[in-house]
Order: structure tokens, then C-alpha cells, then sequence
């Protein structure tokens, strides 16, 4: 049995909101598989704008490995992601479509990174990948242009890379979409502007060179997405060869 405590400021009606959430009951469940869990104690939670459903819940949990070793237990609970590389190829070149906001966090204000956003209560990675793709890049796309970059690695054997493992319970699933387009089209995608009031996030979209661009990255999932990326280039071109 877990005993629950929460911090002073969160509502009394919020409770069960918060015990009952998706993303809260998702991470307990993975954690109670793995671990002993005795206490958990809410420190405070923010809520989505649009609908009273958690966004971010960070608390400090009284936990144990099976033979009793305690374990740090400060986790900020956010739930899993998705992030999509846009290969985008265009007379022989190729280049990478991305994204430009502001990231408090780290103090940057045109942070550049891969369209990219937090799992849905569907649970459907490929259909967010897609609505991200939509809503950041303005691209619309089929499922069957999806490239798994995830199962591709890893197989069916996890969700995604752990985005920082010693905080946060987020893992981030991967895919990669190649398009090609004219030299029209690649400067139409450049310099779109996409402001969401009640998110705060004033995006950019930013067209680059292949290459200039990842000399950029500083976001880890940039990164990690282009190493598979790579990586599944070069299967599919040993695939080809061999044929």
C-alpha cells in the first residue's frame, strides 16, 4: 500500500485528478515492476491550459530495489514524446527541416531542434509523429512515409530513448520522413512562423544544409535521431547492394 502526501498548494480536487491521470498511472505501473514503492509525495503539478489534465508532476518518491536498497526518488513525471528528422532532398542535395523556439531551461531563445511533442492520451506514436509534423512543420504526411528510427534500432523492445534519466520519466520515440522537393518548395518550407497563445511556443521553421545543421545540434534528441538515422541509411544502402 502507498501512502500519498501532497504539498499545501495543490487543491483538494486536484487530488484524484492527479492519482488518476494518465501519464501519473503510466509511471507507476513501470515503476512498481522494478521497484518498491512506499510513499509518494506530490510537490507540485501543472496542468494542461485546454483541459484540467496534468502536464508536469514532479515528486519525491520513498523507494527501494527488490533487496532493499533505497534508490534517489525526485522524478518529474511528463509522460513520453515523439521527434521526427526531416530529410528534405533537393537536387542531389539533401537538407534538414527544423524547428526554432524559445527554451527557457537552458536559456536559449531560438533553440533549434527536430519537429517533436508529447504523447497524446491515444497513446499512438506514429499518428502524433504525423501530427507534429502538421502542427510545427506544416507538413502533411502519410503514415507509410514514417520511418521507425526506433524499431529500427531497438526493435519493439522500447518505447524510445530516455530523454534524462535521472529526472525525468519521458522516453522519446524516433522516426525519420525523406521528401523530395524543388528548389520552390525548399525555400517555401524556410522562415514559417507558428505562434500557440496558450502554450507560449513561438516556432521558426528553419531550412539548413545537411550537414551546417548538425554542426548546430545542441538538443540530444537532434543528435540521436541523426545517429539512427545514419545508421538505418547505411543498412538500407548493404540491403541494396546485395541485391
Amino acid at each position: 500500500m502507498i501512502e500519498y502526501t501532497f504539498a499545501a498548494e495543490i487543491a483538494e480536487a486536484d487530488k484524484p485528478v492527479i492519482l488518476n491521470s494518465r501519464i501519473f498511472k503510466e509511471w507507476l505501473q513501470r515503476s512498481q515492476e522494478k521497484f518498491v514503492v512506499s510513499k509518494i509525495h506530490f510537490a507540485s503539478v501543472d496542468f494542461l491550459s485546454k483541459v484540467h489534465e496534468p502536464l508536469f508532476i514532479k515528486l519525491r518518491a520513498t523507494a527501494t530495489l527488490p533487496d532493499g536498497k533505497p534508490v534517489h526518488g525526485i522524478v518529474l513525471v511528463r509522460g513520453n514524446a515523439v521527434g521526427v528528422l526531416v530529410v528534405l532532398k533537393c537536387e542531389g542535395k539533401k537538407y534538414l527541416l527544423l524547428v526554432r523556439q524559445p527554451r527557457f531551461a537552458i536559456s536559449e531563445q531560438a533553440s533549434l531542434e527536430i519537429p517533436a511533442g508529447i504523447l497524446d492520451w491515444t497513446g499512438d506514436y506514429r499518428k502524433v509523429a504525423l501530427s507534429e509534423l502538421e502542427e510545427e512543420a506544416q507538413i502533411v504526411a502519410e503514415d507509410s512515409e514514417l520511418i521507425d528510427l526506433t524499431r529500427f534500432w531497438w526493435g519493439d523492445s522500447t518505447e524510445g530513448f530516455a530523454a534524462s534519466c535521472g529526472l525525468l520519466d519521458e522516453r522519446i520515440r524516433l522516426f525519420a520522413i525523406e521528401r523530395e522537393v524543388t528548389p520552390e518548395q525548399l525555400k517555401a518550407m524556410d522562415g514559417k512562423d507558428q505562434t500557440y497563445m496558450d502554450e507560449n511556443e513561438w516556432i521558426r521553421t528553419e531550412v539548413l544544409p545537411y550537414e551546417e545543421a548538425a554542426h548546430q545540434f545542441v538538443d540530444g534528441k537532434n543528435l540521436i535521431a541523426l545517429f539512427l538515422y545514419e545508421r538505418w541509411q547505411r543498412q538500407q544502402s548493404a540491403v541494396s547492394n546485395q541485391q
